[in-house]
């Protein structure tokens, strides 16, 4: 089974049988290769259009759960009477959008879900969980189908959540990225965090833009350049020392502007691996994904200290994996990392060795049929997975956050927290504070005398 939302609020659920597989692997190779068109053999009608789906058993009822933007996460029974896909459009046209029966399982007020994961039973964990993300911050953890049970909440970022991927092992882990930059790695067992993944930076559009413009300008600049190296040979030598203090006085500035003129890598997927050895985070306009190895657990110790930090893990060892496209979602597959990319790539397969993980897209069958299939049908995949609103800002990002970020601190009534002049205004106001408690100790000395 697998399904897909589109844009005018419905799910589709595809079935392809395993006669359908064994025809396919018993074709003759002397047969040319066709693409065959699978149509829905089930359309669901939603109120509103889904972010996030998954599969998961109730019981013995198979149901999808879609969650969607006004923050409801709702179960789909399978149909009972499911027959296979249709490959031909006459029996497409019998498949219509139906209002089948329902069930509201949980529903984040006045926000939308943005990540949705159903953690299985195992040996180790008799409990099932449910884990749903939003656009406030936080991740909620429900007992399933129990869903009005809340075991806690996931609580420490500051935007957001763009992404998150749990598993059900010896240890109860939940990966999450946030649109402040950061990925946290959670016991959601506990509610406690593990770890944090290093933030990653890129420039901005802005300056993006200027490096545009200073290319189209080189050849002009070259001249120039070659006219004050000219003119500097000429100089004194006390010219030259004070060329020198000018240069570092720019040298300066020009770090502190190239660092004001970068901004925080949203992350657009993140990946657990199932025996809890690795986390992996693809983040926006970087073609390069990330694999952390998470380390095991260690056996706490009797200081006071260690005992403090005992549920912390270090994140900061990676591996980066280049890609010839932009990675949009990743996902592990026992020893193999899987990432759905950009044109002209589309499927990115990595696999693990005892030295880290090695692309292995040129000749991996199923990155070659996939690719195949996309090139043949002209297939052009989003330049990223989150959406903007009309503003440019994040779709998910609060209204609020957007319009205040966008506002000089005048207008907001004040320095937002993460205004790079807050310190600055702290500082002074120090000082001032500073010289009131000199001047009145001075005034009451005079006075005593």
């Amino acid at each position: 089974w697998f399904a897909v939302s589109r844009a005018e609020k419905t799910l589709s659920l595809y079935s392809i049988s395993a006669e359908m597989v064994e025809k396919n692997n018993t074709r003759d190779s002397s047969e040319e290769d066709v693409t065959k068109t699978l149509y829905p053999c089930k359309i669901y009608s939603l109120s509103k259009r889904a972010r996030c789906l998954a599969f998961t058993n109730v019981d013995e009822c198979q149901v999808i759960i879609a969650g969607d933007l006004s923050g409801d996460a709702t179960a789909f029974p399978f149909p009972v009477d499911a027959s296979p896909s249709a490959s031909s459009p006459k029996d497409a046209e019998a498949v219509k959008p139906t209002s089948t029966p329902k069930r509201l399982l949980l529903g984040h007020t006045a926000s939308m879900l943005t990540g949705l994961n159903v953690v299985k039973k195992n040996s180790d964990q008799q409990q099932q969980f449910i884990l749903t993300s939003d656009r406030d911050e936080k991740v909620r953890v429900s007992n399933f189908p129990e869903t009005h049970i809340i075991q806690g909440y996931l609580l420490g970022h500051s935007s957001f959540i763009s992404c998150m991927d749990a598993i059900s092992n010896e240890r109860s882990l939940c990966l999450t990225a946030s649109g402040d930059g950061t990925s946290r790695l959670w016991d959601y067992k506990t509610c406690k965090e593990v770890g944090m993944l290093p933030v990653v930076v890129k420039k901005s559009s802005e300056t993006k833009q200027d490096d545009n413009e200073e290319d189209d300008e080189e050849v002009e600049s070259i001249n120039e350049m070659e006219n004050t190296v000219d003119k500097e040979e000429s100089n004194d030598n006390g010219d030259i020392e004070g060329d020198d203090e000018d240069e570092d006085e720019d040298g300066d500035d020009y770090e502190e502007d190239s660092f004001d003129r970068h901004e925080v890598a949203v992350p657009l997927s993140a990946a657990l691996h199932p025996d809890a050895t690795y986390a992996a985070v693809a983040r926006d306009e970087i073609q390069s994904i990330d694999i952390h190895p998470i380390p095991p657990v260690q056996e706490k110790s009797s200081s006071s200290t260690s005992l403090q930090l005992s549920h912390l893990v270090s994140l900061h060892k990676k591996q980066t994996l280049e890609c010839k496209s932009q990675p949009l979602a990743i996902r592990f597959a026992s020893d193999s990392l899987l990432a759905l990319a950009r044109e002209p790539e589309y499927l990115l397969h990595f696999t693990k060795t005892e030295d880290g993980f090695h692309d292995v897209s040129g000749s991996s069958c199923l990155s070659k049929a996939l690719r195949k299939v996309a090139q043949a049908e002209h297939i052009t995949m989003p330049v990223t997975t989150l959406e903007r609103g009309n503003d440019g800002g994040w779709a998910a990002q609060k209204k609020e956050d957007r319009k205040e970020l966008t506002m000089k601190s005048s207008e907001r009534g004040g320095l937002h927290w993460n205004d790079p002049e807050r310190k600055k205004a702290a500082k002074l106001a120090q000082q001032r504070k500073r010289q009131r408690k000199r001047a009145r100790r001075k005034e009451e000395g005079e006075q005593v005398n």
